[in-house]
């Protein structure tokens, strides 16, 4: 990454407080998505910033909303008690341990109905802001990685989420075409959001 994360995240804090941004103008009209990428050896500082920005004025002033990926992943399953006989994170384990991580992978993401529009994930975070003008922030990708795709959830909420920016905050490189987690692997093709 050409600039050093403070800077990078400037920008970003910058952009929050463009009237163009927080109003999805000047997109050639494209859904207000954005991508910030970022090494992942920068990811405690990241987290840091972020806790900082979402304490500060700014944050109140755009009226920012916070979603951890990985938090969210873990209340929907946390959401099954009751509903199955047993801890659903012990069978969850259990499963991983007997069919593998892709078998797993699989079962969280047909829990999340991830192949819909309004998933799992775009129901937890629509039930927060629930019509509220405000700008969305997304962490946690590299913490449900490999189990969710960050394409994946990119391309069924901007059919939903469309009112409000979006940023996710991503542990790779994006060049406007396709997604590199932790710039090693290959996620997918992606072009509907702009670099910050």
């Amino acid at each position: 990454m050409d600039k050093n994360l403070t800077e990078h995240f400037a920008n970003l804090e910058s952009k929050l407080q463009s009237p163009d941004f927080l109003n999805n103008q000047g997109l050639a009209n494209e859904v207000g998505y954005y991508i910030f990428p970022y090494d992942i050896k920068d990811e405690l500082k990241l987290q840091d910033l972020v806790a900082d920005l979402s304490h500060s004025d700014l944050a109140r002033k755009v009226n920012l909303k916070i979603f951890d990926l990985y938090d969210i992943m873990l209340k929907r399953i946390d959401d099954l008690k009751g509903l199955a006989d047993g801890d659903p994170m012990e069978m969850l384990y259990a499963m991983e341990k007997s069919d593998g991580l892709q078998f797993i992978s699989q079962q969280i993401n047909n829990l999340l109905e991830m192949d819909k529009n309004d998933n799992g994930v775009v129901q937890e975070i629509n039930k927060e802001i629930s019509g509220q003008k405000c700008v969305v922030l997304i962490t946690g990708v590299g913490k449900v990685y490999p189990v969710l795709r960050a394409h994946k959830v990119l391309n069924t909420m901007h059919q939903v989420l469309d009112e409000n920016p979006v940023i996710m905050l991503y542990p790779g490189a994006y060049d406007e075409l396709s997604l590199r987690i932790f710039n090693e692997a290959k996620d997918q093709n992606y072009y509907r959001a702009f670099p910050i």
